[in-house]
C-alpha cells in the first residue's frame, strides 16, 4: 500500500512541477509580446513624428508607404498613426495587452504615452496630462504622442 502512496506522491510533485512550469512559459511569452509591441509602436511612432514634422500641414491617418520605416520593419497589427499641426499621435486601439501603457513609458520614461480618456492623455506615470488627443484617436487607446 506504501508503494502506491509512493507514486501518487511522485505523480502529484511531477504534476505540479509541469504545471508551474506552463505557467512560467506563459508568462515570459506574454512579456516578450508586450516588449516587442512596444517597441515596434516606438519604431512607427518616430516614422510618424518625422513624417509630420516635415509635412506639418498634413492632418490624418498617412499610408505606411510614405512613411520612412526600416526595411526590417513589421508593422503590427492595430497599430496606427493620426497626424495634425505637425504633431503625431501612434495609438493602438485594437486589443492593446495590459501593461503596454507602463511599458512605453518604461522605454521612454516621458508622460507623453499613456491611454486617451475623453480626449485627454492619461499617463501611467502622472495621471491626467494636459495634452489633449484628437477624436480621431479612439476612446481607450494606448497613444504615444510625439
Amino acid at each position: 500500500m506504501w508503494f502506491y502512496w509512493a507514486v501518487f506522491t511522485v505523480l502529484l510533485l511531477v504534476t505540479s512541477l509541469s504545471v508551474q512550469y506552463q505557467n512560467d512559459s506563459t508568462a515570459l511569452s506574454d512579456q516578450a509580446d508586450l516588449d516587442s509591441l512596444s517597441r515596434n509602436m516606438l519604431v512607427y511612432r518616430s516614422a510618424a513624428a518625422e513624417y509630420a514634422k516635415n509635412n506639418p500641414g498634413y492632418s490624418g491617418i498617412p499610408q505606411d508607404g510614405v512613411l520612412n520605416l526600416p526595411s526590417w520593419f513589421v508593422k503590427p497589427s492595430g497599430v496606427s498613426a493620426y497626424l495634425a499641426m505637425g504633431q503625431s499621435y501612434t495609438f493602438i486601439a485594437v486589443s492593446a495587452p495590459v501593461g503596454l501603457p507602463a511599458a512605453l513609458f518604461e522605454r521612454t520614461q516621458s508622460t507623453a504615452v499613456g491611454v486617451n480618456r475623453a480626449g485627454l492623455l492619461i499617463s501611467p506615470s502622472s495621471g491626467q496630462t494636459s495634452i489633449t488627443i484628437p477624436s480621431a484617436v479612439p476612446e481607450g487607446a494606448v497613444v504615444a504622442v510625439n
